[in-house]
């Protein structure tokens, strides 16, 4: 049986409504928010089938106690190796009874997926096995335990999957409800499945393993994380820089803060175990702001920002320039900051021509040092860092170069911000728009999964939601709108009139 696609023709009887799902409903189209790469449907969109999603929600719940000691489902995912046996015992809770999700009479659920077999099983409240016939795939609702123990395996086996899985139960969203359910049923829609109903009581899991022993070494890896993180920061002496030196400490608005993740980088970088650091990540995740709150936490002066784009040629160390009737050699920021210590950040370092940065590998070697067109060699000072930060795979960008980026003591990826992030940006910048913000939010990641899913070469920021924000003070959202993200779609017209489409979805007065 193709199971998957068997689901969008089967429903309960007394609802269509997706149990928890957002006020979805069987066959719910969820286009908007995110269509897999893969999908091959004729209108080229998606939709929700109730015994998918229902199965999304109860897996979650049941992950949720595994990980978190959370909520009221009861239960254990048990599997080998390599997840080629899962064996999954499940009690929902009440709620499920109640609101005639479930059967009266059903408690529990076993449910075992061995290669393309599929084995479940219901108990009553005293554990009895409830007898039934697989081919009635409605009586005791069958499916659901069929796709909860398939989910647990997909997440068993593929990390994308556990992580989309464990951020969903971290904070409810549709869009990633959405993605979860897509990406399920795309990765197994031709999968064919042979499906037994029986009694599952007697099964033995000694040779398997608990997922939630298993993740309970992951929880004591990021608690330690957590703990090595909230060691105190030291800073650079105020007595290492001069008076002007330390005016050129950033100081960014309260609306942004440290990431988490940098309380050791930050160490790090003050004691001199790390002199140069790269950070990537796509366009708005704040890389060179979190250059500038580094180099706030640990007192240490930024000297120049390079913007490679624009800035950097030839003369980034320095020019030789009339001064009277004498020609003398003029250095730069960059230089100075070599010289006297302090940090230098390059903006977009791989849009660079490789003959402008190639002084680079010499400084960041261990003897750090460059040569001047003057002819004189600059050691690098024992305060001088060195930040830069770049995209990946953009138009314009190169590969850098690999001995460059060998040299690199730190590389960081930053992650996209946070709604909590974003919104805390939006109202500190743009007050006005708090009525708004978790709207706006939400259409920042439709468009973000829609330029995913259909890899658009386009790209949405933080950055293009307060500048909607700004404007929509004057002239309302929908109108703001035209101006302000209707240009991320570079003339795609299909693209602007699914911005118009995601825009008018939502109520802005």
């Amino acid at each position: 049986m193709r199971l998957f696609k068997q689901a969008f023709k089967t429903k309960r009887a007394n609802s269509e409504e997706i149990y928890k799902a957002f006020g979805f409903r069987h066959l719910s189209d969820v286009t908007m928010y995110y269509l897999h790469p893969n999908n091959q449907s004729a209108d080229g969109h998606t939709s929700l089938c109730q015994p998918i999603g229902e199965a999304i929600t109860l897996f979650s719940e049941l992950l949720l106690k595994l990980t978190a000691n959370i909520g009221q489902v009861a239960g254990e995912i048990y599997a080998d190796a390599d997840a080629d046996i899962v064996f999954a015992e499940i009690t929902p809770a009440a709620d499920w009874r109640d609101k005639k999700v479930l059967g009266a009479s059903v408690f529990s659920y076993r449910a075992l997926a061995r290669g393309h077999e599929i084995t479940v099983a219901a108990y009553s409240r005293t554990g009895a096995f409830l007898r039934g016939d697989i081919r009635d795939l409605t009586l005791l609702y069958k499916l659901l335990p069929c796709f909860t123990v398939l989910l647990a395996q997909e997440v068993l086996r593929d990390k994308s999957i556990e992580s989309l899985s464990l951020r969903y139960i971290d904070k409810t969203a549709v869009d990633v409800f959405a993605n979860l359910h897509e990406d399920f049923y795309q990765n197994h829609k031709f999968d064919e499945y042979a499906l037994r109903y029986e009694d599952l009581a007697d099964f033995d899991v000694s040779d398997l393993s608990a997922y939630s022993v298993s993740y309970s070494v992951v929880k004591e890896n990021l608690e330690a994380m957590q703990k090595t993180q909230a060691a105190v920061i030291r800073t650079f002496p105020a007595s290492d820089f001069t008076k002007e030196e330390r005016a050129l400490i950033p100081k960014p608005g309260e609306e942004f803060a440290l990431p988490q993740t940098f309380g050791g980088v930050c160490n790090a970088i003050a004691a001199g175990d790390a002199l140069s650091m790269l950070l990537h990540g796509p366009a708005g995740t704040g890389k060179t702001m979190a250059c500038k709150l580094l180099c706030q936490a640990v007192a240490l002066p930024i000297i120049d920002i390079v913007n490679c784009t624009e800035n950097l040629d030839e003369y980034i160390l320095g020019k030789y320039l009339p001064q009277g009737d004498r020609i003398v050699f003029r250095e730069s920021c960059v230089t100075q900051a070599i010289r006297s210590g302090g940090a230098v950040v390059f903006e977009e370092i791989n849009f660079a021509k490789p003959q402008y940065i190639s002084f680079l590998n010499s400084l960041l070697d261990d003897n750090g040092f460059v040569r001047l067109d003057s002819g004189e060699i600059v050691r690098r000072h024992p305060h001088f860092r060195f930040f830069a930060t770049m995209n990946i795979g953009y138009y314009g960008t190169k590969e850098l170069n690999q001995a460059l980026y060998n040299r690199f003591n730190i590389i960081f990826e930053m992650t996209e911000l946070s709604d909590e992030d974003i919104r805390r940006m939006l109202l500190i910048r743009v007050p006005e728009c708090e009525a708004f913000a978790d709207k706006m939010i939400g259409v920042y990641h439709k468009l973000r999964q829609k330029i995913k899913s259909e890899e658009l070469d386009l790209v949405i920021s933080p950055r293009n939601l307060e500048n909607w924000a700004r404007l929509a003070k004057y002239e309302g959202y929908v109108k703001a709108s035209q101006k302000t993200l209707l240009p991320i779609a570079k003339g795609d017209d299909a693209f602007e009139e699914a911005i118009r489409g995601i825009i008018l979805l939502h109520k802005w007065t």
